[in-house]
């Protein structure tokens, strides 16, 4: 059975109840925010998760050729990893078809105080699985990031940008739009049992929980480490302003989740892993952008 008529039947629900809000702009411009999401949930394992299946936390499944990876010789700490082929809610068929994809960060202070956000993380991307080997944890690896090992479950979400993302700046929000904006966030995660205020997810609008997060990874596309665009000359503010439109959420990790105890390395906020549009067009993982923020 297709997929397709739930998802336009929730979209469409969705969609009524947002219009049923008090919007000083356009209602319509607000549902033509709405973005397809894939939502995750997880779930304490009850047995060893098989090499190459999606999960968060435990220990990444890689080939044999490739490195733990690393920054500064501080190994970085491993999130999760999406099996590709278990996905079924990617309605633009961004994503490729199969493979691994598997995300990891920097834990390393002092990274975050020199390093471009850029080079604090590493996506990897394994299209052939035959040959994966689960990792034990390396030297220097932070006790802090030995998160538990949990199942996911996907499921369909919809998500609208953040208050300050350019799409919601466009669109001269009032401060009482700005305040429906978080009531139509709840009513969406309600509608979709997503009933997280963060919550994982893939693809969609990023949930930040720091205003937004493509402008910094904007900024972390020029390589710079300048937070403001007075910090910059007008060529990189230009560049910057239209950068932020073209890098699209790929993966964002909910660290107040307590099923793989991400709450224990001391970050309440969410994880975002971006891409860049043309970059996500052919596959390109090697080219990604990072932001953790704190609520």
């Amino acid at each position: 059975m297709s997929i397709f008529p739930f998802r336009q039947k929730l979209r469409s629900k969705i969609e009524s109840e947002l219009k049923k809000l008090s919007w000083q702009v356009d209602s319509e411009k607000i549902v033509q925010l709405l973005e397809p999401t894939i939502g995750i949930k997880t779930k304490k394992a009850n047995s060893k998760i098989r090499i190459g299946r999606s999960k968060l936390g435990g220990l990444p499944d890689l080939s044999k050729d490739l490195k733990w990876p690393n920054l500064n010789g501080f190994p970085f700490a491993f999130l999760g990893q999406i099996n590709l082929s278990e996905i079924k809610f990617d309605k633009f068929n961004s994503l490729p078809k199969n493979g691994l994809l598997l995300f990891f960060f920097s834990t390393n202070q002092d990274d975050y105080r020199y390093e471009n956000h850029k080079d604090m993380h590493r996506v990897i991307f394994i299209e052939n699985l035959s040959e994966l080997e689960q990792r034990n944890y390396p030297e220097n690896y932070s006790d802090l990031a030995k998160f538990e090992e949990c199942e996911i479950k996907y499921f369909e979400h919809f998500s609208l940008p953040s208050y300050q993302n350019y799409r919601i700046l466009d669109l001269n929000f009032t401060d009482e739009d700005d305040n429906l904006l978080f009531e139509a966030s709840e009513i969406i995660n309600e509608l979709t049992t997503a009933g997280e205020d963060i919550g994982h997810q893939i693809l969609g609008n990023a949930q930040a929980v720091q205003g937004d997060v493509n402008y910094s990874w904007a900024l972390q596309s020029i390589q710079h480490k300048l937070k403001t665009l007075a910090e910059l000359n007008m060529t990189d503010q230009n560049r910057v302003l239209e950068n932020q439109k073209n890098i699209k959420l790929l993966l964002q990790i909910d660290m107040s989740d307590d099923v793989p105890n991400f709450s224990s390395f001391g970050t309440d906020g969410g994880i975002y892993f971006g891409i860049a549009e043309e970059d996500l067009a052919i596959g390109n993982f090697k080219n990604t952008y990072f932001e953790l923020q704190n609520s």
